[in-house]
Order: structure tokens, then C-alpha cells, then sequence
């Protein structure tokens, strides 16, 4: 009898779930897949996608042009297909593009080129002049912007080390200003800095990023009424008391990193991480949702489900939406590399992992993105199959 309702039980866990979301049909951003083709979207805070006006922009980095380069792509919001895409990059190298939408179909990307961090404003119809925002070297930039509040974070070399600062901008037309850029922790740099991720919210921003100056790599939080002056950092994800990987000298700290945020622009933030506290199988995406504004976090959740335990989760991604926050990731629980997705209906309480068409399946699918804009969860990844690579993209709604 006990063996009856465990093969029951095991039949009722693996039948798929009904997600809750809806998608369409996969479209190719960067154009069709190119062999020796390497397309990017590992940027800081995983900020490649952006909307503004009736138009929606993705920005990724690919070596089309015989060394590493900055481009965009858009769409009309409402109706499939992408124009082709535009260089943003003007040097010899350039990496780890962000975007946001400001308005009437005008955009900011941000990206590392040549060792300095610099800004470009666009539209279908114009490109501005290239604005180095700092002449230290410097990397890793992030934006967000609500309304006509924009700001930006990066990693600036201090001796041996990346140092977080962060400075407003401006927008003007084509025009870019920027403002004094700050420390975001005033203590002395001890370690990097790495890889911030930002959020805009009713009352400022809050901003979460690696730390390393603990021996080993800790996510950290702040929050900031105008971007000037930081809170004192805080921890963001959780040290397990139990057996670790350090008490069986497999390495300090439960090792985390590449840290995403996402709001709702009023009071909710949302964290995902990379984190290998259950080390054995390698990363899982952990999550917390702050309803501070940043101030404080809840607990750490596993957002994938126990069918994902035995593998790693890579990229995470996370989108706040009126369902729900969203998380998204790729994982080879299927053998090969597909994108999943999760959704956090309640406190502590993740759906079952769903995939989506074209975002599964034969060869690689890595590196989401996500979105939530007009009503819609925008949603892209890097494609790489036996044809070549491309970026592709598709939209969900919520049935």
C-alpha cells in the first residue's frame, strides 16, 4: 500500500503544471543565427531590455564585426518583428551593454568600451554622441530610470581594486550630463565591488552588488533617497549554520554572485541570485522580495522547483509584475541548456518551472532577460544551435 501511494504521489509530481502564463512564438533579434557567432547578455543587473513609447529595445554585445561590439534592435511593442540591428559602439572593444527607455521612443544604453564606462541616447530615427562618464577606469555599469529620474552604478578601479560609485544623469535631447559620481560605501575599498544591480522606487533607489572584503563573496543592499548618500550596507543573502561547504574545505562563504533587481517603481524589490549554498549540486537561484523599498529584504526562497535540485541554475533573471514576481534562469535538467521560469504567487509560495517555446529544446538556450512593460512579461535569451547563435525574444501574458 505504502508503495501504491508513493508511485501515485511520484505520477502526481511529475504531471506538468499549467502555467500561467502565455507566450508567443520565438522571433530572432540580432537576425539569423551565424556560425562563429558569440552573442552576449550578461550585463550588470541583467538590464538588456527596455521599453519606451510604443517601441521596445534589446542590447547585447557580439563579435560580428571582428572583435567584441555594442548593438541594439527594436521592436514595435504591438506587432512582431525587429528591425536590424544598430552598432551603439564607436572603439576597439565593448562589453556588458544596459538600457533604459526614457520617452516618445527615445532610449539610454550604457556599456563598457575600451576600460571606461560611456552613455549613448537613441531612436530609431538618431543616435547621439558616445559620453564617457568616467575618465578612471571603469566597468560594469547599471541603470534604471522612472520617470525623469535616471541613475547609474559602476565599478571604478581603485588601486587594486573595482570601487562602486554611482551619479545621476541627465537627459537633454541627444544630449547626456552627468553628475558627480559617489562612493556608494564610504568605508575603505578592502576588496572589489562588483557587478551592482539598481532599482527605482517611490522613495529613491536601492541597489544590491558582490562583495568580496569578508574573504569570500557576500551580496550587499543599499538604499538612497536621491543617489547622493547611501544607506550603511546591508546583507542580503543569508549564511547557512548547518554543514558547509567550508567545514568540509571546500571553500569560505556559501558562494553567491550575480545579483539582479527589479521593483514595481512604488515599494517592491526583488532579488535574485546565484547561490551554492546546497554546494553539492552547484548554484540555485535564490530570491527575496523587499516590500521597503529596499530597506530590508525577507527571507532568502529557492525559487526553482525540486525537479531542477540535481542541476545548476545559471543567469538568473527577475521581473516585479502584477502576478506575481518572476524569475527566470537556464538550467540542462532536460540534457541541454533551456530557459525556465518560476512565479512567486505568495510569500515564500514559487509555481512549478514552465518553459517556453522556442526557449527549450534542441542546442543551448542561456542568458534571460526579463521585463515587465504594458501588461506583457518581455522575455529574451541567447539561442545557440547547430545553424549558429542569435538573440531571440518573445512576450507573455498573464491568462
Amino acid at each position: 500500500m505504502r508503495a501504491l501511494a508513493a508511485g501515485l504521489l511520484a505520477l502526481t509530481l511529475a504531471l506538468p503544471a499549467l502555467a500561467d502564463w502565455a507566450f508567443t512564438d520565438a522571433e530572432a533579434v540580432s537576425g539569423e543565427p551565424q556560425a562563429k557567432l558569440f552573442p552576449h547578455l550578461e550585463s550588470a543587473g541583467r538590464g538588456n531590455l527596455a521599453a519606451s513609447g510604443d517601441r521596445l529595445a534589446v542590447v547585447w554585445e557580439d563579435n560580428r564585426d571582428g572583435s567584441p561590439q555594442v548593438y541594439v534592435a527594436l521592436r514595435a511593442l504591438d506587432r512582431p518583428g525587429f528591425a536590424a540591428p544598430l552598432r551603439l559602439s564607436a572603439g576597439r572593444e565593448a562589453y556588458e551593454p544596459v538600457v533604459v527607455g526614457l520617452d516618445a521612443g527615445r532610449f539610454l544604453a550604457a556599456f563598457e568600451q575600451d576600460g571606461k564606462v560611456v552613455a549613448r541616447v537613441f531612436s530609431a530615427a538618431a543616435q547621439g554622441a558616445l559620453t564617457q562618464l568616467d575618465a578612471a577606469v571603469s566597468a560594469q555599469i547599471t541603470l534604471t530610470a522612472i520617470g525623469k529620474r535616471i541613475h547609474a552604478a559602476w565599478g571604478r578601479r581603485d588601486g587594486r581594486f573595482l570601487r562602486l560609485v554611482s551619479a545621476p544623469l541627465t537627459v537633454d535631447g541627444l544630449q547626456i550630463r552627468s553628475g558627480a559620481a559617489r562612493a556608494v560605501d564610504l568605508s575603505p575599498a578592502q576588496d572589489e565591488q562588483l557587478y551592482a544591480s539598481l532599482a527605482a522606487t517611490s522613495k529613491g533607489y536601492a541597489i544590491a552588488w558582490e562583495d568580496r572584503r569578508a574573504g569570500h563573496t557576500r551580496l550587499l543592499t543599499a538604499t538612497s533617497s536621491d543617489g547622493a548618500q547611501w544607506s550603511t550596507p546591508q546583507p542580503l543573502n543569508e549564511i547557512p549554520h548547518s554543514s558547509s561547504a567550508a567545514e568540509l574545505g571546500l571553500g569560505r562563504g556559501p558562494g553567491v554572485t550575480r545579483v539582479s533587481l527589479a521593483g514595481d517603481g512604488a515599494a517592491t524589490v526583488a532579488a535574485v541570485w546565484m547561490d551554492k549554498r546546497d554546494f553539492l549540486s552547484g548554484y540555485d537561484t535564490y530570491a527575496a522580495v523587499s516590500t521597503d523599498h529596499g530597506a530590508s529584504f525577507g527571507a532568502n526562497e529557492k525559487a526553482q522547483d525540486a525537479f531542477g535540485a540535481e542541476k545548476p541554475q545559471w543567469h538568473p533573471a527577475v521581473a516585479v509584475t502584477p502576478h506575481g514576481v518572476v524569475a527566470a534562469w537556464d538550467d540542462p535538467r532536460d540534457d541541454t541548456p533551456d530557459i525556465w521560469l518560476s512565479t512567486r504567487h505568495s510569500e515564500k509560495e514559487w509555481s512549478d518551472d514552465f518553459t517556453v517555446t522556442g526557449a527549450a529544446g534542441p542546442g543551448s538556450q542561456d542568458n534571460p532577460v526579463l521585463l515587465w512593460h504594458g501588461g506583457r512579461l518581455h522575455l529574451a535569451w541567447v539561442h545557440k544551435g547547430a545553424d549558429g547563435a542569435q538573440v531571440r525574444y518573445a512576450q507573455g501574458r498573464w491568462e
